[in-house]
């Protein structure tokens, strides 16, 4: 019985202790100095350079990946401040070189403005008037004769003479008359059965050949691409009376800093030197020298790499992106470093009035040495701000000067391809937007 109260009281003591434990206010908890706070950052901000960046990241990667091109990069300023560079695929597809920004490429007629600015520096000096003769200065092409469209029994072509004689303006905006030797004509044919790009003469023996050939057009009645800017070359060289090659050097590529510049690869860049690529049935392909599938039977590696005694005003410099916007910068800053402002302008402006504009596209005109786009931006095949200026080579290389905001593009690839033109309109869709 004892043993009973003894265990009663022993559960009535326990269950007190468990009240009085419930109804005792629990100690405050102690905060953990450990926690580190999580920082959530500002949202990226979206801009019109940021979304101008999204678009061409967007198209370099598409254009690799549809096969157009084997690499591509692209290089903006907004005034002299760099906004965007971007690059995607391959110098070398075979060997997956990756396409390098310090890469020297073939920049063919993106020489042409090099030579016009040389042209106009000559001009400043009081060398010449853009309306004199050619002939004033290269003697081989007075009495120039324009072909009639028929032969003679004897299958000679028929020429006669022409109306006026061949101005160094109508050399500078593509009215001289001649042609290039790539396409079907009569002439073209007389051009290319004739060597007449041949890189084993001077530039005085091109000049002297082309000055037997008959012209396809009256001087000054039609804007038709051709050899004109290798003429300028050789006008150079006797104005100035230096080989064209050193001329550039001197008053062009080394004031403006341009060491990756000029008529051959220069031996520290012969690693920086690839391949180009034609475009066939098949896709893409690399092209080298005597290879049937060149188109025109270009001769693509040994001019650049060799030193071959046709320093060609219209198409011969090699050049790299970051090079070439040494030039193209010093045009956009138009302060005066090589040609005057006022020069500039006469450049830039629409140098063919009425005269037929040819292959240059709708809403397009030509200046002396550049491209210019004369119809507002939302029209023309070219959607870039009405002023702009610009130009292109045969590899895929191009560069706009936009003044109305203050834009310069750059573009590098090496690779020939039908599809040029597309590229460059997509681009400039990327490069303004919607």
């Amino acid at each position: 019985m004892a043993s009973r109260n003894i265990f009663r009281v022993w559960l009535i003591g326990l269950a007190l202790l468990v009240q009085a434990c419930a109804s005792t206010p629990s100690a405050p908890t102690q905060k953990d100095t450990n926690h580190i706070k999580t920082v959530i950052p500002a949202p990226f901000p979206i801009t019109t350079r940021s979304l101008r960046s999204e678009r061409i990241d967007r198209l370099l990667a598409e254009l690799v990946k549809e096969g157009s091109v084997p690499g591509l990069s692209v290089l903006i300023y907004e005034g002299d401040t760099e906004t965007y560079y971007g690059a995607a695929g391959y110098s070398d597809i075979e060997t997956k070189t990756l396409l390098k920004r310090s890469d020297v490429g073939r920049y063919y007629s993106m020489t042409k403005p090099i030579t016009g600015v040389a042209m106009m520096m000559l001009y400043e000096q009081g060398k010449f008037k853009l309306d004199d003769p050619v002939s004033k200065y290269l003697p081989e092409f007075t009495n120039m004769k324009v072909y009639k469209g028929a032969r003679t029994l004897n299958g000679d072509l028929v020429g006669q003479a022409v109306n006026r004689p061949i101005s160094i303006r109508d050399l500078m905006r593509h009215t001289a008359g001649f042609t290039y030797g790539f396409t079907t004509t009569e002439i073209d044919k007389q051009y290319a059965a004739n060597d007449l790009l041949s890189y084993d003469q001077t530039n005085a023996a091109f000049s002297k050949k082309l000055a037997k050939e008959l012209l396809l057009h009256e001087p000054g009645t039609q804007y038709h691409y051709s050899v004109a800017t290798d003429v300028q070359g050789r006008l150079i060289e006797v104005l100035s009376g230096q080989k064209l090659g050193a001329y550039f050097e001197a008053n062009i590529f080394r004031p403006l800093g341009m060491s990756h510049t000029g008529f051959m690869v220069k031996a520290k860049d012969t690693n920086k030197f690839g391949s180009v690529y034609g475009y066939g049935k098949k896709g893409l392909f690399p092209m080298t020298d005597g290879d049937k599938r060149v188109p025109l039977g270009l001769t693509v590696d040994r001019p650049f790499l060799q030193d071959v005694q046709f320093e060609s005003g219209g198409g011969g410099l090699v050049s790299s992106i970051d090079d070439y916007a040494k030039f193209a910068l010093m045009l956009q800053r138009n302060d005066g470093q090589l040609i005057k402002p006022e020069t500039l302008a006469l450049m830039t402006k629409n140098q063919l009035g009425n005269i037929p504009n040819g292959d240059l596209g709708e809403g397009a005109s030509f200046g002396l040495n550049f491209s210019v786009k004369t119809a507002p931006q939302n029209s023309g095949d070219y959607r870039v701000p009405a002023g702009s200026f610009y130009w292109g080579g045969m590899a895929g290389t191009a560069f706009l000067i936009d003044d109305k905001n203050d834009l310069t593009f750059l573009m590098h690839m090496q690779v020939m391809s039908p599809n040029w033109a597309t590229i460059r309109t997509r681009m400039a869709a990327a490069v303004y937007g919607p």
